[in-house]
């Protein structure tokens, strides 16, 4: 039964994170070395072999899933760092257009007024197409190139985690027997 227990309360640290986790897991260590239960002796040399492996595969989970986050940081740094001239370029002939306008604003003269923003589509429709058509294609492009990182992330840290499961598993199979045998002994 207490083997049962024991490892019912060590399944459900698959659902905690990895810091509580460990924290848990040398707790448990702990009170096993310090508290001389009856049969324990067994027990205690289960938990001495396989909570060290766990501790390992949640240490290795651990650095794996930073991994795939870094990289994927990496790769918007990288994406966003390629397209700052493109935004340089378009943000100076935004101003262009801006200045134009600022200064048929201080136009006083009403007819000059009127001129000055009748000849503001002639001579900056151009330019405003471009902004338009460069500002839509690297926001595609980015957008595309984020979603290929955003993918590339969640298998990356979908396989670490599916890593962790599977090893985990095997480890908690392996105690689960050690812990029967020991009860069998005791």
């Amino acid at each position: 039964m207490k083997a049962v227990f024991t490892f019912l309360l060590l399944t459900q640290l698959l659902h905690l994170e990895q810091a509580e986790t460990s924290r848990i897991l040398e707790s448990l260590a702990e009170y096993l070395e310090h508290h001389d239960l009856a049969g324990a002796g067994n027990t205690k040399q289960c938990f001495a072999r396989y909570l060290p492996q766990l501790k390992q595969v949640g240490r290795t989970w651990e650095t794996a899933y930073a991994d795939c986050q870094q990289h994927a940081n990496s790769g918007r740094d990288t994406v966003f760092s390629q397209v700052g001239g493109m935004q340089q370029q378009i943000r100076q002939a935004a101003m262009r257009i801006d200045s134009y306008i600022g200064s048929c604003l201080n136009i006083t003269n009403v007819l000059d007024y009127f001129d000055c923003f009748a000849k503001l589509s002639k001579q900056q429709l151009m330019t405003m197409y471009n902004i338009s058509f460069n500002a839509s294609e690297n926001a595609l492009a980015i957008t595309k190139q984020l979603n290929g990182i955003d993918e590339e992330r969640y298998l990356c840290t979908n396989r670490s985690e599916h890593n962790y499961v599977l090893e985990t598993a095997k480890i908690f199979d392996a105690l689960d027997k050690c812990l029967q045998d020991a009860a069998k002994v005791a």
